[in-house]
Parts: structure tokens; sequence; C-alpha cells
């Protein structure tokens, strides 16, 4: 039985209800072999994946670049494994990034420095960094650009109360405090035009988003190649949006995944 699943590049990885981790997919640079302990929450990014451990330290594996899987000494609640960077919140609410500070021209943009203040939740993306500070105000630093100096703005949030919220490639979306979700950046494919309607929550993808509504359906929107936007019937808890491939956890704790399957990583393991 699986409890939350994250859907990264080429891999993906549940939380299992024992505190275990199960991956799937690619394991080019080990991020599909995590390390043994108990977790609380799982996240799998580009060739990297990152959890929370039971006492509050962070375990990594996969790609180091400048860093990104070498987090730093300290209790964290949450973690976010990006394209070329890592954050967590800290256990006092700060929060806390490492890798490159870089995208990859080499161009300093800034996604690993986070502002100061008390986080409740933060999310690593591409080229940039979101959070939901503890007032329900989101924040966002790292590029305001596409990959062709073009500003799309996937760094300035609009003004409201968020309850959560998912930086993607080049756009972020998140969940309002009263259920409808907001987009913002990029909407080359319509990522960034999510349907009318109350959310639970919401994942930002490379060109698409999913989100699950509050009566369990999951409804996605963007780019629909090889199914990527068409998600299965039934009730979810939650969903992941990846690069190339989708997975939620249904209310019976089994992994459902759709989208591209290379490497497997869409043909999630039985729950347990």
């Amino acid at each position: 039985m699986f409890v939350s699943v994250s859907a990264g590049d080429d891999h993906s990885c549940g939380l299992r209800a024992d505190g275990s981790v199960a991956c799937w997919g690619s394991d080019s640079r080990g991020q599909s072999t995590p390390p043994e302990g108990t977790y609380a929450s799982v996240s799998a990014g580009s060739h990297r994946t990152c959890g929370v451990k039971a006492d509050g330290s962070v375990a990594c594996r996969g790609y180091d670049i400048d860093g990104a899987a070498t987090p730093p000494e300290g209790a964290f609640a949450s973690v976010s494994s990006g394209d070329l960077h890592t954050c967590g919140v800290r256990a006092d609410g700060s929060v806390a990034c490492w890798g490159s500070n870089k995208d990859r021209n080499g161009t300093e943009v800034g996604q690993s420095t986070p502002p100061e203040g008390k986080f409740a939740s933060v999310s690593a993306g591409y080229t940039h960094t979101c959070g939901v500070r503890a007032d329900g105000s989101v924040a966002c630093w790292g590029s305001n650009e596409d990959q062709n100096g073009i500003e799309v703005g996937q760094s300035t949030p609009p003004e409201g109360k968020f309850a959560s919220v998912s930086a993607g490639a080049l756009y972020t979306c998140g969940v309002r405090t009263d259920g409808s979700v907001a987009c913002w950046g990029n909407d080359s494919h319509g990522q960034s035009t999510p349907p009318e309607g109350a959310f639970a929550s919401v994942s930002a993808g490379f060109v698409h988003t999913c989100g699950v509504k509050k009566d369990g359906s999951v409804a996605c929107w963007g780019l629909d190649s090889g199914g990527l936007s068409t998600p299965p019937e039934g009730e979810f808890t939650s969903v992941s949006a990846g690069s190339f491939h989708n997975c939620g956890v249904k209310k019976d704790g089994s992994v459902a995944c759709w989208g591209d399957d290379r490497h497997g990583r869409a043909t999630p393991p039985e729950a347990r």
C-alpha cells in the first residue's frame, strides 16, 4: 500500500505505508536505488531522488551536479528534487537549497538562493523554485525567462492565499485556499490554463499539469502526447506530473501511472 508517489524525469518513486521507498524506471545514476531506512516523504527529480527520513534527515541518490544530491545536515519537514537543484523546508520553517544556482547554459539565475522567512512547503522546478509561506502567500525565486531568454513570468506569482504550489519546467501552478487553481508562466500547450472546479492538489510537469479534484477524480491539461493528459478513471488521493509520465495514488493504496513508459517509469509495482 502506497501513501504517496512522485514522478520524475525517467523514473518514479513511491512511499509505502511501512515507510519504505520503492522506485521504478531508469537507474542510470542510481536514482532508483533508494538507501535503506524509514521515510516520511520522497521526491523524484531529474536523474535524482531525495527523501525525508523519519528522523528528519534528508537522503539523496543520483545526479550530484554541484552537490544537488548532497543535502545539508539538520531536521527537515519536506524536500523537493528539481532539475539541477534540490530544496527543503527545515523543521523551523526556513528553506534550504543545494546544488546548482545556474541554468544549463551556465547562466546564474538563483534558483538555489531562497529568501528568508517561514515556509509551509517548497517546490523545486527547472530553473526556478516556489514556496508557500506560513501566511499563505507564494514566493518564487530563480529565472523568470524561458530557454530563449523571453520573459514568461514563472517566478512572478499572483497575490492571494495558497494551500500548495508546484514549480514545473517554465511555469508554476498552485491551489488557492478556496480550491481553485492558478497557474503562471509559459502556456505553450495550455498547461497554464487550468479548468474550473475545486482541487485538493496540483502538480506542474514539463508541458502539462495534473490535479486531484475534491471529488477524487484527476484532471490534466496541456500536451497530451502519448496520453499524458488523459488520466484513468477512479478516485485518487494524490497525483504527480513528471516530464513524460504521471503517477497517482488511488484510494485503495495502489499506484496508477500513464504516459510514456520508457524504461518502465510508468509501470509501478503492486501495492502490498
